[in-house]
């Protein structure tokens, strides 16, 4: 710029702002070439996001240096206050002792702070500040502000809040918020099948080997009924052991009896005869009664419950392990699994709704009877929560093992909320917050 009218001068300048394209252009403009307005020997322009932008006569800003971090200190130190919104004339009073020492190293005696909204221009120079310049230098430091802030790259984000201003988008957006709100009942969705509500466990009397199972799979079966017996060789052998050491301690004992009609000293060892083939006697009908126990039956009448008879063909058993189960073919109730992540939706007295494979439009009503506080592995190496549920009462009760889905309702909340609450979790398990 050669013209010396100011009028002129601000023109071209103002034109040079114009045609900038991008918003550090419009900074070096603002601090080199504002020398056609006023005089100056240094100028700054500074931001509180960034730091110092540009500086005069610098192609480039080294963040690092010490004059710059040394400005970006008495900026931020300036930015504070009631006085930082309005154009100032600042000396080296008006910083604290620490960073005065370093004015003469850096900046001219006088200086001259423009606000520009985030950001701050400074010009100095050696001669005190006189209001023209101030006119002039705070004019530059408007134009320059609002050129930065249109040329500022803007987010698509932006666009679409400005076009919420309109009415047509405000009532979409309300709208939007309102369903948003509307309460729903949230809802768990989980495998369930029909399970014996009141069974009767059959398990092993004593320890042994499954001999043969009398009965197939899921039959029906009368009380009383033979369901499974257990080899009977090791105990048929002690028996008849039994029963020969039982006959032989009786011998004795008569022996004994008709000897001490004539010595008095047999009557000693009769009473001790006596006694071995009491314990023999005791221990053969011992071993009868467990013979007797080989042959396991029915407690009740129902359906033989168990997999397969070949599995427990052969198999050592001991005391009191369970076998098979006897139920009641319409005597269930539900038994769902539930994930892990659900189980927070489901507590005792929720309404369960089951919805069976064979019958989908028929659904079957429920109550949640019990919750199970810990997670079992389940046949597919999952891990789920046991939920039991008690049939409502009237309704025709399905017959033992069918199976489909369970819906398990839960307390009330936001619609947003229900569609949201699985991407949340998702997304705070991946990222771990």
């Amino acid at each position: 710029m050669t013209s010396h009218n100011p009028v002129v001068a601000w023109l071209e300048l103002e034109g040079r702002l114009l045609q900038a394209r991008r918003p550090v252009e419009v900074a070096f403009i603002a601090v080199n070439e504002a020398l056609a307005l006023a005089h100056y020997r240094q100028s700054v322009l500074w931001s509180g996001e960034s730091g110092v932008v540009a500086l005069s006569g610098a192609a480039l800003v080294e963040p690092g240096s010490p004059y710059v971090l040394w400005l970006d200190r008495v900026f931020r130190h300036l930015a504070g206050g009631e006085a930082a919104a309005t154009p100032r004339a600042i000396t080296a009073a008006d910083l604290p002792p620490v960073m005065a020492e370093q004015w003469d190293e850096w900046l001219p005696a006088f200086a001259l702070i423009v606000p520009m909204g985030a950001e701050a221009i400074l010009f100095a120079r050696e001669e005190p500040w006189v209001e023209a310049d101030l006119f002039l230098l705070c004019r530059l430091a408007d134009l320059a502000r609002l050129t930065r802030l249109a040329l500022r790259p803007r987010s698509p984000w932006s666009d679409r809040l400005k076009s919420l201003r309109t009415r047509k988008a405000r009532i979409v957006a309300a709208l939007v918020v309102l369903i948003g709100l509307f309460p729903v009942t949230g809802s768990v969705l989980a495998p369930a099948d029909l399970v014996p509500a009141h069974p009767e466990i059959v398990r092993s009397p004593m320890d042994g080997v499954v001999d043969r199972i009398l009965v197939r799979p899921n039959q029906r079966v009368e009380a009383g009924e033979s369901l499974f017996d257990l080899d009977t060789t090791l105990l048929a052998g002690r028996l008849s052991v039994a029963r020969q050491q039982q006959g032989t301690a009786e011998t004795e004992y008569r022996q004994s009896a008709q000897a001490m009609v004539f010595d008095p000293k047999a009557k000693a060892q009769a009473a001790l005869l006596a006694g071995k083939a009491e314990e023999k006697a005791a221990e053969s009908k011992w071993l009868q009664s467990q013979l007797d126990r080989i042959q396991v039956k029915a407690p009740k009448a129902g359906l033989a419950v168990f997999d397969d008879a070949s599995d427990w063909t052969g198999k050592p058993v001991s005391v009191g392990e369970r076998v098979m189960i006897v139920a009641d073919e319409i005597d269930t109730e539900v038994e769902a699994w539930v994930a892990v992540a659900d189980i927070g939706e489901v507590t005792p007295g929720a309404p369960l709704t089951l919805f069976l494979n064979t019958q989908p439009l028929t659904p079957v009503r429920a109550v949640v009877r019990s919750v199970g506080y810990e997670a079992s592995a389940r046949p597919d190496a999952t891990l789920a929560h046991r939920v039991r549920a008690v049939l409502a009462e009237g309704h025709d009760k399905p017959r033992l093992g069918m199976k489909g889905t369970a819906r398990i309702d839960g307390d009330q909340v936001p619609l947003v909320w229900w569609l949201f609450r699985r991407p949340l979790v998702t997304l705070r398990q991946t990222l771990g917050i």
